[in-house]
């Protein structure tokens, strides 16, 4: 065999191997869709990026793909007012996330690239019902005013017994902490500090419950640490827990913050004011489960609580809602008829301004409730 030859058969092989690695990486990655908090999903990783050596952890699976498919709960893509296909929380399908250790701190450094921050109050959109939106992924022809005039499916007593749970099954998610009109690329919205992240927002909304009047239990567990995937698993037994030792609870809310947009295109942030001051735009989601395939098979009872707390909302705070998300999804609401999630702002938003609206979330959410007591 001459040396030429020999050459041939080195460079084919060569070729035949890249391809193999190409096809094998593209293959893991669609697993890697198919199954996000699978164990094995790691395998992905290692080999997309022997492929992809130089994506990091905002470009290695765009934002502007159309959908992912948890293995717990499909997590619903919406548009912002611009129309631009975003994941409503990238970091909650980032399969690149970087664990905390016991060190992990949120530290804005204030050098380097930075990009736009894109401010916007995002109201309409989706059917219009009352005072205001629904946006309605899941094909299901349903008439959002009739569902609204039926009373949720809730039993609230005058007691001082604890009646709502607040919880958050990404406790770490949280905010700016200056308003400055752009972010710094290292800027990473994670922190253990709970008086930086949404546990700061949901302890102003338990306040103002109990302000009201409405016993309130605050959870501050968090879920997404040490290991993000398998949040969901985690939050549902702390929901459990608390069912267990409060019966008496009747609503149960899961506190987030969104993310809209990207480095590239610009982060959003959703707000509005009030009072002349500046504060994050709220998020409620109400899943649905119309062919039974989430084991969610009462999802109607939660969004008539849905609908009724969007209306409260936004009658006594106008422009405090996006449209609320009616999405084919479940993220432990299935647990009880009276459980919903709720994104307040991006991490575009300041801490102050999520706060603000946690406040009124509550005292929304405490309005409504001593109106349906018995």
């Amino acid at each position: 065999m001459n040396v030429v030859l020999k050459k041939k058969i080195i460079n084919l092989s060569l070729d035949m191997l890249s391809i193999c690695a190409t096809v094998t990486a593209f293959g893991c990655i669609f697993l890697r869709f198919k199954n996000l908090e699978s164990p094995q999903s790691d395998l992905s990783i290692m080999a997309a990026k022997s492929i992809f050596p130089r994506q990091n952890k905002n470009n290695f699976l765009t934002p502007r793909l159309n959908f992912l498919n948890h293995s717990e709960n499909n997590k619903y893509i919406h548009q912002s007012e611009n129309q631009v296909n975003n994941f409503s929380d990238p970091q909650k399908s980032d399969i690149n996330l970087p664990e905390f250790n016991n060190n992990s701190e949120n530290i804005e450094k204030e050098e380097g690239p930075t990009h736009k921050i894109i401010e916007s109050q995002i109201g309409s959109g989706g059917t219009k019902c009352e005072n205001f939106y629904v946006k309605n992924t899941t094909g299901e022809d349903i008439n959002f005013d009739s569902e609204l005039k039926n009373k949720p499916e809730i039993n609230i007593k005058n007691t001082s017994e604890p009646q709502v749970l607040i919880f958050h099954t990404h406790t770490s998610e949280s905010y700016m902490s200056k308003d400055l009109g752009f972010f710094y690329e290292s800027f990473y919205p994670r922190s253990l500090d709970s008086s930086k992240n949404v546990t700061r927002v949901g302890q102003a909304i338990a306040d103002k419950l109990s302000e009201k009047g409405i016993g309130v239990i605050h959870d501050e567990t968090y879920h997404d640490n040490p290991t993000y995937n398998g949040s969901y698993s985690r939050s549902a037994e702390t929901i459990k827990d608390n069912l267990n030792k409060h019966p008496s609870i009747q609503v149960v809310i899961d506190i987030h913050r969104d993310s809209l947009g990207t480095n590239e295109s610009g982060k959003i942030k959703p707000t509005f004011k009030y009072g002349d001051k500046k504060a994050a735009q709220l998020m409620i989601i109400s899943g649905c489960d119309p062919d039974g395939s989430l084991g969610f098979p009462n999802w109607r009872k939660n969004l008539k609580l849905a609908l009724r707390l969007q209306k409260y909302c936004e009658s006594m705070f106008p422009g405090i809602t996006r449209p609320l998300n009616f999405a084919k999804v479940k993220y432990n609401e299935h647990l009880t008829p009276g459980s919903l999630l709720i994104e307040i702002g991006s991490d575009a938003n300041t801490l102050e301004e999520a706060v603000y609206t946690g406040s009124m979330l509550g005292e929304s959410l405490a309005k409504m409730l001593n109106d349906l007591k018995n």
